[in-house]
Parts: C-alpha cells; structure tokens; sequence
C-alpha cells in the first residue's frame, strides 16, 4: 500500500489487478447472497491478491514534545494579544499532544474499573479534589503537559471559568509544574475560589501557600512579588465585595449546554428503553416493528436508549467532542497514548481506555487516511468494545439464534428481555443480505478485509481474557472479519446519526442541526421509515430519544423518517433514496397516495369522519362514503362510534390555529416556553384527530376514477354522460380557453371547465402527463407540476357540490 492511500484506491487496485488475471468472474462466483459470511471472508482471505493490495500501512497520532511546545508558544502569543478564543484552541493542542504518564487500568472480578493511583488522583482533579498548591511534591514531571494545563488555567480564569480553571491549576501541580512558579497558581486559584464564594477554602489555600514559600528558602528578592500578591489578597478576604471581572467580550464562548435526557415515566417491561404506551409487532412484509397499544399524544417521549457504541466522526468533530460522551467539550483531558482524540473528564477517559480506545488507539489515524466511512469506524467500535474474547464466546451463540429463533425473537436474551447494552440486539439487526448485489458483496467484505488487516497490526486487539496478547489463528482471523462484515451490511440500513443543535443567535431560524458522529442503538433500529413519520429522534450527547411528532391513535405504527420526508422531496426522489440504501420500495401513505411536496399543499380544510376517515361533504353535512351525519354530535350504533358538529370544529379549529401561529412565532424567535410548546402539540393533536391529510387519491376518489385510465373516461364515469363532452356550450367555452394561471383561476369556477382542459388537444396531454406521474414515477413534466395542484384545487371545490346539482 502507498502511504496515504484511501480505501476507494486500494480497492480500486485491486479490481484492476483481478480483471488483469481473467479472475473477476471465478471470484464473483464466491459472493453472492447464497453464500454465508464466513464463506465470503474466508474465499476473500485465501486470495494472494487481497494479502498484496487490501493491507494498509499503520500510521500512529503519536505524542510529541516539539508540538506540544510549538502550539503553547504560539498561545502564549495570542493570549498576550488577549485573543482568548484562539489561545484557548492552542493550548487545548499543546496538552492533548504533550507526552503523559502511562494509565494503568485493570478491571475487578466484578466488574469496575480499578486504576493506578495516579489515575485515581486526575479523578479527584475532575471532581474538585485536587492538589494544593505549593505542596506537590512533583519537581520533574511531564513539563510540556503540566505548562499546558497552567497556560490554560491563565485563559479560563479571564473568561470567568472558575471552576474548569481549578481543574487545570490542580492538573497542572499533578503532572511536576515548577514549584517555584506555584505560588502564581496558588493566587490565580484562590481568586476563582473567592469568585465561587468559597472563601474559607481561598483562606486555607493562601495560608499554605505562604507556608511553603518560606520552605522553598529562595532569595526574598525572588518571592517578593508572590508573598505581596498572597498578603494583599488575604487581607481582601475580609471585605464584603471583592472586585474579579471575568472578560466579557468572549461570553458565548461557553454558552452551550450538553443537556440531560429526558427520562421515561413508565418502562416496557420487556424492552426497558420503550416506553409502556409501545409493542414491538411483526409482519413478514414489514419485519419487526412498533406499535401503540393506547393514544400518544405529540411530544410524549416514546423511547430513551444509550447507544451500544457511537463514534465522533473523524473530521473537525474529533476535536472539540468527547470520544466516549460526544459531549462538546472545550476543556479536554487527552489520552495518554495518541493525540487524536481528547475526553471531557478523567472518567470518560477511563471508560474509554477500559473498553475500545486501547485497540482504536493504534489505528484512528489510519482510519482517517483510509477515508473508509464513518459505519466502517463503527464497525471497529463495536467490536474493539465487545472485545475478542468475548466475540469468541459469543458469535457462534448468535449464529446459532439465527438459524433457530423465529426473527422476531432474535435480540431477545434468554430472559426474554431486549436490553441496549447486549451486544446481540446489534448482531441480529437486519442487513438485508438476500437484496445485496455480487459487486456490493465483495466491496463491503473487502472493508472487512482492511479492518481486520489493521487490528492484526496493533497488539491491542486479539488479546486474551487477560489480556495478554497472541497471534490470531485463521479461525479468528474469520471470526473477527465476518463479524465486521455482518456490521458492514446492517450498520448502513440501522446505524442512527449523532447530532447537536447550533443555535444563531442573530435568527434563530438559521440555526442549524450538525451531525457529529453515529452509534449502534438497538431498540431504535426497531422502528419504520414513513415519509410522514409519526415520531422523530433528538439526541442527547450518546443519549437518543424518540418523541411523538404527531398524534398517534392505539393501534397504529410509530414511525421514524429515515432521512426522506414528503414536504421537502419529490416522490420519485424518496423512493429511489430508500431503495437503494434501505432495499425496500416505500409504501408509506405520502407514496401510496402521491402526496404533493410542501409547495403544493393544499389550504383548504377537510374534516375527517371518525368511523372511516373519508372526508365530509359541508354541504349536507354528512360522510362522503358511510353517510354519518356531522351536522350535530351524535352516538351512531351501527358505527359504534360519536360524531361532532362539523360547524363547532371548524370554528375550534380557528381558535386554535389563532394560538398556533402566535406560539410559532415565539418559538421561531427563540421562546422555547413550555406554554409555546403546548400549543404546538395541541394544535398537532387537533389536526391529526380531525383534518384529511393532503392526498392525491382523495382527487381521483371524488372524480370516480374506478379504474379509468383516461381523463376522459373519468369525467363522463363523474358526470354520467358521454354526450355531454359533446356539447355546443362545451365547444363555445373551449374557443375561449387560454391555459394560463391567470386564465385558470378565471374560469375554473365553470362547471364545464374541466369538461374543457380534457378536450383541449395540448392540455390533454397535460393532463394525461399529471395522471402518469401519479401512477408512474418515470413520467414527469415541468407543465404537469404546476397545473397539478389547481387541478386538484379544482376538484376538491366540486367534491363540495356533492351529486345535488347533478340530480335535480
């Protein structure tokens, strides 16, 4: 492999080098969807070929004192300007690549992590419990690491970080910063301490300074200034006020916030992430699925699941989110080893270190290099975490549970539970296998390949239960690649995108959602895909939550948007979007009924009946296809159901939207009140319980389409007439006919108009051209986007007229 060669190279190499030797035909034999994974890996293990061009070159994120040093001098500079942002960025680089001590981290009989005592220590940093100043007796120590932390403490001070900036006093004393530089600490941090209202802390501190200068026994001239700077501000503690102005001028610099979740009020028993109000159902058209099993209201919370595994994707975001939390974090603590990923706590850090960094830690970089996808990243992740070990004892359990279980039992332990945290839920998530092309095979196996390539060059990976390291045999080496395999097939269709919310303060309405990296989450690759989804995802750092978008009856599907939604994209585009990532050709109500995008909506209001959901004639105030009548509330025991007074809800509807376009306007503005966003949610409940939903089959329905497959043949079946097409008053209106938008309105209000556009030769065509794209997505014309909606205007204005004027 050449040194900076990307996957799509090395693969492409080796494609050319096959069709070279006349064997792309003898190896495709080899991947089809026939085959199992093992014998897909193991075929694609035993090729020479694959050994020579697949294998990439290890290439570390090393520390290094140099850029260490490099990136702090240049910090000191832009702090001197008082460019805070900026040196803050600087110094942020210098620690995460200064050398550290090593962290030792071995895990308990039962479980927990137990650490080195230096470990525990930067713990206590983290929660406040750290070193006093002027009493470390660390002399000799990481320098380049602890003048990082002391410059960085510098910048947090000014921007009135108090409580980050002790941390970073208390890192700094840690890791062997001067003692004869400790006093300057020990000042800054009593400064934040009297800032915190913790005075009597600030006192003890500046006692104990002054101490351990007198034991340093320096020249008086050297400790002049430190003892001057102590005493007065000992002397200041008395006093009721004590003037400390953090700089201004970079407030928002750490204005954001890393929510906490929401929490679940009452838990699915047997899939403890759910809420109790959802099932998990299956079908064989639909797979495993969810369902309510009573009302859902918008806004209730539906699910709250950590994700198995996720990962920070290996751009920008690698810098500024933690690698275990993906919190953002603008005061990082760095690995010991690389200087590729940074953690926002010691504790992070230790999770990480326990669990996947240690054989991540090699090949992040590489990863990078590679540009191999940010599902080939999480694919690594997943089993780095699981650990081979345990991969080893487990594989063959799963494989077994394939063959054997029922699908839409797979997931389930052998309690009958479904828990996030078993890695089993994510083994047996759908990766649609059986729909994989033989060229789709080999590429994804070939990623495999490279994966396990890399894995074989750290020593952190194939290592035992204790681990110790070994050389893997063929039959790990197949164990490991076909299980990345399996993930390289579902992570595409069921990994979900880790996102955070960047607000403009300036307009709120360009604020913007950013992906920052994807996870594994079990219970909420469960859902469907709907281009009008009834709930939607938010996360919370690692955190994903589902919520209720729309008023969900029991007994209906909760439904989650894969990415397509109906208001912002053409049928046509959604459909062959999710065919060719999902492999299923979407059915949901916005493709099955061809509804318009958010252009084309219609405004007009269209009260549903609540025994069949068909629209209800305002004319005789009655259902268009039960007769139940809405022109008062009534109890219908043949329905067995309670209709309302169409005229109240209209009214009601008024109201209601009055609060609506009020609350919106205020959250719009920023004003996330909760009496805003009960209004949203109730003006949602209220249209979902009441209003037909845009559908372009309500058109062919009012016009009697009855399986006519011309526009012709639709208005005689509408108006019962043949010979009426014929007419003298026809002919005359048609001589008069300009189609042009104008000229459209005018007349539509014609009862022969449309009688008109479907004799009209060029029109005609039109039309026939709009009826096409309905039921033929390859059929479309710029002419038929723009006439479609007012013809459907058009209709719906005679569906109104009900059959009276054609009866008399």
């Amino acid at each position: 492999m050449e040194e900076g060669s990307s996957f799509q190279d090395l693969f492409a190499n080796l494609l050319r080098k096959l069709k070279d030797a006349d064997k792309v035909a003898y190896v495709s034999e080899h991947f089809t969807p026939a085959h199992n994974v093992d014998d897909m890996f193991s075929f694609l293990w035993s090729l020479e070929e694959a050994h020579q061009l697949l294998t990439p070159r290890i290439s570390r994120a090393e520390k290094s004192e140099t850029k260490a040093e490099k990136f702090r001098a240049e910090g000191n500079k832009c702090y001197q300007k008082k460019l805070l942002d900026k040196a803050l960025e600087l110094y942020n680089q210098s620690i995460v690549f200064a050398p550290h001590p090593e962290i030792k981290i071995e895990k308990c009989p039962d479980g927990k992590i137990n650490t080195t005592s230096n470990e525990r220590q930067e713990d206590l940093v983290s929660e406040g419990q750290g070193t006093s100043c002027c009493t470390s007796e660390k002399e000799e120590g990481y320098k380049a690491l602890a003048l990082g932390y002391a410059n960085r403490s510098a910048v947090l001070f000014e921007l009135g970080q108090y409580e980050k900036c002790i941390c970073d006093i208390d890192y700094a004393l840690l890791h062997g910063y001067p003692k004869i530089l400790h006093s300057k600490l020990a000042e800054r941090k009593a400064k934040c301490l009297i800032a915190l209202q913790r005075r009597n802390e600030a006192k003890s501190l500046i006692e104990s300074s002054l101490e351990a200068l007198d034991a340093l026994a320096l020249d008086e001239e050297k400790t002049k200034l430190s003892r001057s700077n102590l005493q007065s501000l000992s002397q200041q503690l008395d006093k009721k006020f004590i003037d400390i102005h953090p700089n201004t001028k970079y407030k928002l610099l750490f204005s954001f916030e890393n929510p906490s979740p929401p929490k679940l009020s009452d838990h699915n028993p047997t899939i403890p992430a759910l809420s109790r109000s959802v099932d998990l159902a299956f079908s064989s058209t639909q797979g495993r699925y969810l369902i309510a099993n009573k009302d859902i209201k918008p806004g209730d919370v539906i699910a709250v699941e950590d994700a198995y595994s996720k990962v920070v994707h290996l751009d920008s975001s690698l810098h500024n989110h933690c690698t275990e939390c993906l919190a953002r974090c603008l005061t990082p603590v760095p690995c010991p080893i690389c200087s590729k990923v940074i953690f926002c706590s010691a504790a992070c850090r230790m999770r990480a270190l326990a669990s996947y960094h240690g054989p991540e830690c090699d090949i992040l970089t590489s990863l990078a290099v590679l540009d191999i996808g940010k599902n080939s990243v999480l694919a690594c992740r997943i089993i780095s975490q699981t650990t081979f070990s345990q991969l080893k004892n487990v594989v063959p359990v799963y494989l077994a549970e394939s063959a054997e279980k029922p699908p839409a039992s797979l997931g389930f332990d052998g309690a009958g539970k479904y828990i996030s945290s078993d890695y089993r839920t994510i083994y047996h998530l759908v990766g649609n296998k059986q729909s994989r092309s033989v060229s789709d095979l080999f590429k994804r196996c070939a990623m495999a390949f490279v994966l396990v390539k890399l894995l074989e060059q750290t020593s952190r990976f194939f290592v035992d239960a204790a681990g110790v390291a070994f050389t893997p045999s063929v039959g790990d080496i197949i164990l490991t690649g076909s299980t990345l395999f399996i993930h390289m097939m579902n992570l595409p269709c069921n990994a979900h995108s880790v996102t955070e919310f960047r607000i403009n303060i300036n307009n709120y309405q360009q604020s913007v959602t950013s992906e920052i990296g994807c996870g594994a989450y079990g219970v909420m690759s469960l859902t469907n895909h709907s281009c009008n989804p009834a709930a939607a995802r938010f996360t919370f750092g690692a955190t994903e939550v589902l919520k209720a978008v729309r008023f969900i009856p029991a007994g209906t599907e909760v439904t989650d948007s894969y990415g397509e939604h109906y208001c912002v994209q053409r049928e046509e585009s959604r459909i062959a979007s999710l065919l060719q990532q999902y492999y299923f050709k979407c059915a949901c109500e916005p493709c099955r009924h061809h509804w318009p995008t958010y252009c084309g909506l219609l405004e007009e209001c269209m009260l549903k009946c609540v025994s069949c959901n068909n629209p209800i004639d305002f004319i005789g105030g009655k259902c268009s296809k039960c007769n139940l009548d809405y022109t008062k509330t009534s109890r219908s025991e043949k329905f067995n159901v309670i209709t309302y007074n169409w005229m109240e809800v209209v009214v009601q509807l008024k109201r209601i939207k009055e609060e609506f376009d009020l609350a919106y306007k205020g959250v719009i503005a920023g004003n996330n009140s909760t009496e805003n966003i009960n209004k949203l949610c109730e003006f949602i409940e209220f249209i979902d319980r009441t209003q037909v939903l845009e559908d372009h089959q309500l058109m062919v329905c009012v016009v009697f389409k009855a399986g006519s497959t011309t526009w012709n043949s639709i208005l005689a079946h509408r108006y019962n007439n043949t010979e009426v097409l014929k007419t003298k008053e026809f002919y005359k209106l048609l001589e008069v006919l300009n189609p042009t938008k104008e000229r459209f309105q005018e007349v539509s209000r014609s009862p022969l108009f449309l009688k008109a556009l479907m004799a009209r030769h060029p029109l005609d065509r039109l039309l026939s051209a709009y009826r096409d794209r309905i039921e033929d997505q390859t059929h479309v014309t710029s002419q038929a986007r723009e006439y479609g909606p007012q013809i459907l205007r058009h209709t719906r204005g005679l569906r109104f007229e009900s059959h009276a004027s054609f009866n008399k």
